[in-house]
């Protein structure tokens, strides 16, 4: 049986209401989360998984009712190859339904069970979270508007002996890494930019945590990550393009690592007029609980 790995995407969602002038607002800080190597037959708990709980934050300046629900996702939604979740029973939460204030946040537990069915074993499914008003409160106002959550889990190839338990973590996917966007603009091709140097922005990561802790940085395509693509900007040609410093590195706890990026486009016609995002995509290494984190560099070629 593979080891068990839980791969937490950490992209904050915000969504407006249709008017923002009202000044109405959900955000979450989670975006997408990549499970892998689950049992059928079992019930997993991602707070016990990863110390990752589904939290809401109600950035209206009038109280909400919430709602967290599970959805099949569309087409255009799947990622990684995933299929849609078979049953919307598999999701369920600690608690779905809630009552905020002005700034106020909801908090709840994912729970994902999988039937012990043969049939499920190496599969890769997905399901979307849909945490969304319920068209009340703001003063009378009928508004409904929520956010999308990503979850992507696979289904280990085996089936584990009677005496398997789901394991339990103390590890967090809790890191940072800023800044979460970078632009540059006129690039061009054929000469390497220190993006530090060209923009004044340092890609830096921060462990908050208590323990020394190794990470990973790599470049990569839309295509290849669990990011959206950006209105306005097409897929890196190629993830290679994008470079740092430092590729694996510990940090201690409670500091800090600066890394150099560099940006090198080669000196090809088809790339001139065009705008392109890279995903900066840094995870922590070596840990039964794999924490992850992306942020973008927008490169507009002259």
């Amino acid at each position: 049986m593979r080891s068990f790995i839980i791969s937490v995407i950490v992209v904050v969602a915000l969504t407006m209401t249709p008017d923002k002038a009202i000044g109405g607002g959900l955000s979450t800080q989670l975006g997408e989360a990549v499970i892998e190597n689950l049992q059928i037959g079992q019930s997993y708990n991602l707070k016990q998984l990863a110390n990752l709980s589904l939290v809401v934050t109600n950035t209206s300046d009038f109280p909400v009712d919430l709602l967290m629900e599970p959805l099949l996702p569309a087409e255009s939604e799947l990622k990684m190859e995933a299929s849609d979740i078979p049953d919307k029973s598999w999701i369920s939460f600690s608690e779905d339904q809630f009552k905020l204030g002005p700034g106020e946040k909801a908090s709840s537990d994912i729970i994902i069970t999988i039937p012990r069915d043969e049939s499920h074993l190496g599969k890769k499914y997905q399901v979307m979270i849909w945490s969304h008003t319920l068209g009340t409160g703001g003063g009378g106002m009928n508004l409904a508007y929520g956010l999308k959550s990503r979850i992507i889990f696979t289904i280990d190839t085996t089936m584990a002996g009677e005496d398997y338990k789901p394991p339990v973590s103390n590890a967090s996917a809790g890191f940072t890494v800023s800044p979460k966007e970078i632009f540059l603009q006129g690039v061009e091709t054929g000469k390497i930019y220190d993006v530090a140097e060209y923009t004044g922005q340092i890609l830096e990561i921060t462990n908050p945590g208590d323990c020394d802790r190794t990470f990973i940085l790599e470049s990569r395509t839309v295509e290849n990550s669990l990011a959206m693509i950006t209105e306005g900007f097409e897929d890196a040609p190629n993830a290679s393009y994008l470079k740092f410093s430092e590729n694996e590195f510990t940090i201690p706890s409670g500091e800090k690592k600066s890394v150099s990026v560099y940006l090198d486009f080669p000196s090809e016609e088809k790339f001139s007029g065009r705008n392109y995002v890279f995903v900066i995509y840094a995870h922590t290494a070596d840990e039964g609980v794999t924490g992850g984190v992306y942020s973008r560099l927008y490169a507009s070629i002259k």
